[in-house]
């Protein structure tokens, strides 16, 4: 089986195991970036709260912007890594004004993925992943972002090579998996490594792609 084949294998069980969509709602994009930002490092859970609590208090982005760093640290605190997050979105909020003259990101709708990409990274702290997130959730765009979860379960499975980078994965999953199906495929992927592909301790026996993944067949 190649890797083509073994992807499309891959996203058939994993359908069958969890069916992950894309919400039906979505945030606009820069409220998407301000999620995926709060998301980084920490568990849905604490993301989540951080991210109420966070639009609670500045419910507009203009709001957020002007707010002191302070009250934005003390918003997101349950996330984790506040102090940081905090000022990584003072500077994006600063950069998409400079750049834009306004607090918003909604001209993307209007780019390729391409160029899509290449705006959000060359933003303050935002890397591949978080670029491809904010495309995914906020426009529906069909890339496959390559987050830790979906980076280990594609290099046991065999999907990747075991050195392959994360920017690197995500530009040869996207070549191994259909359009419509990266998506899906990326929430799955997720969803694989948090209920049963742990970084240790994997559940191989309950796993329902064991018999195609490469660590599981080398350790039987």
């Amino acid at each position: 089986m190649d890797r083509r084949e073994k992807a499309l294998e891959v996203d058939r069980r994993l359908v069958t195991a969890f069916g992950m969509k894309l919400p039906a709602e979505r945030r606009d994009v820069i409220q998407e970036l301000v999620h995926a930002v709060l998301s980084q490092n920490t568990t849905r859970r604490n993301y989540n709260l951080a991210y109420a609590r966070l639009l609670e208090r500045y419910p507009t982005t203009g709001e957020l912007a002007r707010a002191p760093l302070s009250g934005v640290e003390e918003a997101i605190r349950p996330g984790g890594l506040s102090r940081q997050k905090s000022r990584a979105l003072k500077e994006i909020l600063a950069a998409i004004h400079e750049q834009r003259g306004e607090y918003s990101l909604e001209f993307i709708a209007g780019l390729g993925v391409p160029e899509a990409r290449r705006f959000l990274t060359s933003l303050p702290g935002v890397g591949p992943k978080t670029a491809s997130v904010v495309l995914m959730f906020s426009l529906g765009r069909k890339v496959l972002p390559v987050d830790t979860h979906v980076l280990r379960t594609s290099k046991r499975i065999g999907l990747v090579d075991e050195k392959t980078t994360a920017e690197e994965a995500e530009r040869e999953l996207e070549g191994l998996v259909p359009p419509a199906k990266r998506p899906r495929m990326h929430l799955n992927l997720v969803q694989l490594g948090r209920e049963i592909c742990h970084a240790r301790g994997a559940r191989h026996e309950i796993c329902p792609v064991n018999s195609i993944c490469d660590l599981y067949q080398g350790t039987k």
